[in-house]
């Protein structure tokens, strides 16, 4: 048998070493595939559970088809380390034979479909790779068509990650009496403890980070592996220069600038959130101590020459390890809509632990629905970039997840329409009496 690699623990990635300037993290779901009938207590649903569980802690969100067996062991895990989840249910109307949805297993996210063929590629789209676990006949059909898929778009795939020490007698029957080639073969790595599936996760991501990936659209991108937000890193990249110099000396949100520092008094300490090449950050600094962070690296040089007496970080704030309690103010103009949905909770959440009790936090973000790539023709570069559009619902439901209140949103006109979200970090005696 053509031996399936194994994911061993010594061989993680640092990815926060990686170069932050045209990459940001283009694994981010994990999805779990495996029986309903496996109970709570079985080593298989602890395996699973722990397993989720540690992806989680790593910063990944937990896809499963909602269900009990491996998938509630999938979400409990994810959840029990406060991470963020997601379930496909299947609801049909005509199957008899079908568990029906888990109402025990709630997530953060979920979608319902009556046609299982469906729903199984809504699992596969969201996930950008698959943990096979033991099952039945639909964990089987399941594992069938990644495996396929992965095949067919092999380079760019979805990698598939069979957990457990019982698959390699499996496969080699498959070897021995189906015609499976040498890239169906390459496309297999084999985990047995949780640790190998994040080190296997992790040289998944390194290895797709040294190719030059670009944006698809259309029915087949959910598919393949497929970058969001690199796309507006590196069309600021190339424009960084002319950006600034059309730009310089111009604070398009003054009015906006000057209502945050009505609600900051200084001295205090200020986070601006994608600071670009520090016009805002500059004019911030007249009255705090700032720091900005901005991934794309010639803008954040730019932005430590322009404002000397700022910290600049170059990092993506989807990763880097914010600070806890330390912020009296966060000023986040047009960057959060550049963060995919996937990690959109995780960044409010950080936001929020990063704020003082009754902190602020500012944000001005594309009013609309749904996720699109849009080019736009500027008099300095003509760019193409990702927006995660915004309606009010939704930025008011992300921020009090995230244990904020509202103080106002409104709703801007200038060359498109924006929301400006004022939010404030509740006091932990708020918070107690709110649960009480």
């Amino acid at each position: 048998m053509t031996e399936i690699p194994t994911g061993k623990p010594d061989e993680k990635v640092d990815n926060t070493a990686q170069v932050i300037e045209t990459t940001t993290k283009l694994i981010n779901k994990v999805t779990f595939f495996g029986d309903s009938a496996i109970p709570e207590g079985d080593p298989i649903f602890e395996s699973v559970k722990e397993t989720a569980e540690l992806l989680a802690k790593s910063g990944y969100t937990i896809v499963d088809g909602g269900g009990p067996g491996i998938m509630q062991a999938a979400t409990d895990g994810a959840q029990q380390v406060g991470g963020r989840t997601v379930a496909i249910y299947w609801e049909p109307k005509l199957a008899a034979h079908f568990e029906g949805k888990n109402t025990a297993n709630l997530t953060d996210e979920s979608e319902t479909y009556s046609n299982y063929v469906m729903r199984t590629l809504g699992l596969i789209e969201h996930g950008d790779v698959f943990v096979v676990c033991k099952g039945g006949t639909g964990t089987v059909s399941e594992f069938g068509m990644v495996w396929c898929l992965a095949k067919l778009y092999y380079g760019t795939h979805k990698p598939v990650i069979l957990y457990g020490d019982f698959w390699d007698e499996l496969i080699e029957a498959f070897q021995r009496t189906m015609y499976i080639d040498d890239v169906e073969m390459a496309v297999l790595k084999r985990a047995t403890t949780p640790e190998q599936v994040l080190a296997l996760i992790q040289s998944f991501e390194e290895m797709y980070q040294k190719l030059d990936l670009k944006p698809r659209d259309g029915d087949e991108a959910g598919f393949i592996i497929n970058p969001k937000v690199k796309v507006t890193a590196e069309a600021y990249k190339k424009v960084a220069e002319q950006y600034q110099a059309a730009t310089v000396g111009k604070n398009v949100a003054q009015k906006q600038l000057d209502e945050f520092i009505s609600m900051v008094n200084p001295p205090a300490q200020v986070l601006d959130v994608g600071c670009g090449p520090g016009n805002d950050t500059k004019y911030l600094s007249t009255k705090y101590a700032v720091t900005g962070i901005e991934m794309v690296k010639r803008f954040a040089d730019m932005a430590s020459v322009e404002t000397p007496n700022a910290e600049i970080i170059n990092a993506d704030i989807t990763t880097y390890d914010l600070s806890k309690n330390k912020y009296k103010g966060i000023w986040a103009r047009d960057s959060l809509h550049h963060i995919p949905e996937e990690n959109l909770d995780p960044v409010f959440k950080k936001l929020s632990d990063g704020l003082v009790e009754n902190g602020v936090l500012y944000v001005i973000v594309r009013e609309g629905e749904g996720e699109i790539y849009e080019r736009e023709k500027k008099r300095y570069a003509d760019m193409k970039r990702f927006y995660h559009l915004f309606t009010v619902e939704e930025l008011e439901s992300r921020a009090r997840k995230a244990g904020l209140s509202v103080v106002k949103i409104d709703h801007v006109q200038r060359s498109h329409k924006w929301l400006v979200g004022v939010f404030k970090k509740q006091s932990l005696n708020f918070s107690l009496e709110k649960n009480s």
